[in-house]
């Protein structure tokens, strides 16, 4: 069996938003199923934790969101619980947006994840810090699951508009069209 990894697949043919799409793209329904399920199990593990003082759930939570970042960045479908939001929409119609900005927005919460995880198992940090970042991801996987808003992907185009990451030939699609560029 040879398995390759691929970040986004490119469709021949595909348009976006009625323009063309030759770049690699995922299919936006996951990447929202996945954030809703990822929201479940984060949202279970902060309240024991910060409500209850019961740790052991949270630091367990912490290193899957880790794993399941780090495993979105090489290929979203190896991923086990993208896998499990694909399977709860395989049977809607896909809704393809850019792969570009996802991966961003993943790795910032690969970043997130990383950093909680320091907090809590390096330095056995408990409370506010952790709190924070844990309740901004929380945020984030809410507005993903319930508006389909990535504001990684935002960061991503406002990144591009400013020059600081290369501009493509044709931009990739934000979900809804929210993330149009400028004409060159």
């Amino acid at each position: 069996m040879n398995y390759r990894p691929r970040f986004g697949r490119v469709y021949p043919e595909l348009e976006i938003h009625g323009k063309p799409a030759p770049y690699p793209v995922l299919n936006e329904r996951d990447a929202r199923a996945s954030a809703g399920i990822m929201l479940l199990i984060g949202s279970v593990a902060f309240v024991q934790a910060f409500l209850l003082k019961e740790y052991w759930l949270i630091d367990l939570v912490v290193l899957v969101f880790v794993l399941e970042f780090a495993l979105r960045l090489i290929d979203p479908h190896i991923a086990p619980l993208y896998a499990l939001g694909r399977l709860f929409v395989s049977r809607m119609r896909p809704e393809y947006v850019g792969a570009a900005q996802k991966r961003f927005a993943w790795a910032l919460g690969l970043l997130m994840a990383l950093t909680v995880s320091v907090l809590i198992h390096v330095f056995a940090i408990r409370g506010l810090p952790n709190m924070i970042f844990c309740s901004v991801c929380l945020f984030l996987m809410w507005l993903e699951a319930s508006f389909g808003y990535c504001l990684g992907c935002k960061i991503y185009y406002r990144l591009m508009h400013h020059g600081l990451v290369k501009k493509p030939e044709h931009a990739p699609a934000c979900p809804g069209g929210a993330c149009p560029l400028p004409k060159r």
